[in-house]
Formats: structure tokens, sequence, C-alpha cells
């Protein structure tokens, strides 16, 4: 006779319980508030007003512009008259939605700049480059993200997740703050984070490098870790006259959703939003575009609206910030980089 024996701690079992809580709570929750026919019937409450804000003479950098919510963000503030510099990975497609974006908005102050986000000392070149501009910038808007199922390690010893996701934000914003200082009171920095991010806890361990790897699990840390950095840009600055903000985009019909979750995209694609010719208006966006609401201290979009009881993060935020800085000054590794910091 075929004997299957189980053996779990009570630990192990309560684990499970919470893990399946957060993970259920997370999808009714979600469905009720980040689909489209969700969006659609919050959209009755925002005011007019809050939608027509003119941008001319800022400059505003949104990274993963190609396509998706980068595309659309790109697209919105390029209408609103903003000078927009699109940070992208391939130049080919870049080009292909620069043309699109300046012959749909009119606006020729629409720039492309080619950047691989999963490297730090393309970053740094980049940074460089852009500061010799001399130019304010208003608004950076990291979006650019990734969500890779296999191990993969970049070129620069990261695992490729880590890089763009957590890495490459926190690079850039860095190398951007004395431009965003020239911008304030009027800079803000809004990373496009992901309620995905009540999927995981918040580790220490950015790289995954315990246990057997899962991308979606990675992907989920990462947007933890965003939402947890941008807590500590937020106060460590909070007297430059740079506001700092995380945000949730909703559940997104976008390019990067169809290629991370193919057989879910197709089960799903009629309740997810439909980012081209009505984003504008959708509160994300608001959240992104709209200068006249500077004043505001804290704009943790939907993310803030999540029941307090899917959280649980008992990292404290500190520990990943100076993880995220012995990332960057490991010196032996930049020194083969010779990158100077």
């Amino acid at each position: 006779m075929l004997q299957i024996q189980l053996h779990f701690s009570i630990a192990d079992c309560i684990m499970f319980l919470i893990k399946a809580w957060r993970a259920s709570a997370f999808a009714v929750y979600g469905y009720l508030n980040f689909t489209q026919s969700a969006f659609l019937q919050h959209s009755k409450k925002f005011k007019e007003e809050d939608m027509q804000s003119r941008l001319d003479g800022q400059n505003c950098i949104v990274t993963g512009a190609n396509s998706g919510i980068g595309f659309a963000t790109a697209e919105g503030l390029a209408a609103r008259g903003a000078s927009v510099y699109m940070v992208c990975r391939s130049k080919e497609r870049g080009e292909t939605a620069l043309s699109q974006i300046q012959s749909k908005t009119g606006n020729q102050n629409v720039y492309l700049e080619v950047c691989d986000l999963s490297s730090v000392s393309e970053i740094k070149s980049f940074a460089d480059k852009f500061t010799s501009k001399e130019l304010p910038v208003h608004l950076l808007v990291n979006n650019a993200g990734i969500l890779e199922h296999k191990r993969i390690m970049t070129l620069e010893g990261f695992e490729l997740n880590f890089a763009v996701n957590v890495l490459g934000t926190y690079t850039l914003t860095e190398l951007m703050l004395p431009l965003l200082e020239k911008a304030a009171p009027d800079a803000r920095v809004i990373t496009v984070s992901s309620g995905g991010m009540y999927t995981s806890p918040l580790t220490i361990d950015l790289q995954f490098s315990e246990g057997e790897f899962n991308g979606m699990t990675q992907y989920g840390r990462n947007k933890r870790v965003q939402v947890a950095l941008t807590e500590k840009w937020a106060e460590k600055y909070k007297d430059k006259g740079i506001g700092f903000y995380s945000m949730h985009p909703g559940w997104a019909g976008t390019p990067g959703v169809a290629k991370s979750y193919p057989g879910t995209f197709e089960q799903a694609k009629k309740e997810l939003t439909r980012l081209y010719g009505w984003l504008y208006n959708q509160k994300t966006n608001w959240c992104l575009v709209d200068f006249t609401l500077i004043e505001l201290k804290r704009l943790n979009t939907c993310l803030s609206q999540l029941p307090k009881d899917l959280m649980f993060s008992s990292i404290p935020f500190m520990t990943l910030f100076v993880r995220c800085l012995e990332f960057l000054h490991n010196t032996r590794r930049w020194k083969l980089l010779k990158i100077e910091w």
C-alpha cells in the first residue's frame, strides 16, 4: 500500500494561509478596482478641469516610452505641450514611436534617448550626456520595467529583473537629482510600480540568490522595493522641492503584459484596460502630468487604497536603501567598469 507522509510545521501552515489570503484578496480587490470597467466607474468622479493643464516649457523624461504605458504617457505629455525625452532601449522601436507621437500631437519637441536601463554604465553615460544640456528636469517617469521568467545575468553581474526594475530606477533617479533640483519646487519623480507587489513580501535578497528562481515572484519583490525607495526619497529630499510618487497603473493591456503573461492576457483581455485613445483621462496619467497638484505631499495612487492587512513589510526601508548603495559602490566591480561616483 502506498503511503504518503506529509511533514509541515505550524509556521509553514500559517505562511501558506497568509500567502493564499494575500493572493486571493488582491485578485478580488484588483478585479473590483483595477480593470477597465472598474476604472470607467471611478472616472465618473474625475474633474474635467484637472485633465486640461498645459505643460509648455516643462522638460519630461519617460523611460520605456516606445510602447505601452510609457508610450501613452509620452504622447499625453507631448499633447499638452511638454518637451518630452523618450528613453528607449531599442533605437528602431524608439524612432517609430517618436515619429508617431510627433505626427499625432504636432509637438516637435519630442526627442529619443537610447539607453539600456539594465546597464549602470549606459545609464551613467546617458546622465552625463543629458546633464550637458543644462536643462532643468520637471518630471522623471520611471516606467521601464521587465518580467523575465528565467534567471538571466547582465554583463555587469546582476539578475536582469533586479537590474532594470530596481537598480536601473535607483541609478537614473539619483543621477537626475541635480537637474530635478533645478526645476524645484515644480519637480516630481513618478515610479510606475504595480499592485503585484502585494503578492510578494519585502526581502533583502534583491537578486533572488536563495531558493529556486521565480520571475513573477521577483517582479513582485522589485515593485515592492520601488515603493520602498520612493518613500525613502520622499523623506530624504523633502526639503529639496521634489515630489516623489509611486503608483499602480491598473491592469492595462500592454505589449509587456501580453509577452509576460500570454495565457492570462488572452483570458482577461476584455477586462484589461485599453491604453490608446483614452488613457490620458485616467487617474494614473492625471497623476503624471497635472503639475497644478504639486502641493500634494503623497500620491501613492491606487496602492494606498489597498487594505492594510495585505501588507507584510518586515524589512526596514533603510536596509533596502543601503543595499542598493552597496551594489552601486561595490569598489571592485565598478573599478572594472571605470565608473566614478
